[in-house]
């Protein structure tokens, strides 16, 4: 997969996730401190997918195996933890008005962004020699 087509994959998913943010303003789905939680962790997510997508593929050309495979563990790990982390900061400066329609759409949106970078790397070392 050519690195534009992979851009161009998070972007799609950012623009989607954000068009249904703005059905969800528009139709009343969520309160409105939930879609800028959404919203916040939809743009947070793009970024790092984009920063450890490009960090991963670029280990792919390091001789060295074990370099690609601690590139992907980590860039998963580095997800988690910090959307872990925005979410117990929301979680706890928000107290008793935690939304978990949006706590659920962030986790969702983790899953889409993961499954995204995982298909792009899949193909990406399909097309490259690596055996």
């Amino acid at each position: 997969m050519k690195k534009n087509k992979a851009d161009r994959s998070f972007a799609f998913i950012c623009l989607g996730a954000s068009m249904l943010l703005l059905a969800a303003v528009q139709y009343a789905w969520l309160a409105p401190t939930a879609i800028r939680v959404v919203a916040t962790a939809n743009l947070l997510l793009y970024g790092l997918s984009l920063f450890l997508f490009r960090r991963t593929r670029k280990s792919f050309t390091d001789p060295n195996l074990h370099v690609s495979v601690r590139a992907i563990m980590s860039g998963f790990m580095i997800k988690f933890f910090v959307l872990a982390v925005a979410a117990l900061v929301y979680i706890f400066s928000m107290r008793k008005e935690v939304s978990l329609p949006a706590l659920g759409a962030v986790a969702v949106l983790y899953i889409v962004y993961t499954g995204a970078e995982v298909r792009a790397l899949l193909l990406l070392l399909k097309k490259t020699d690596h055996a």
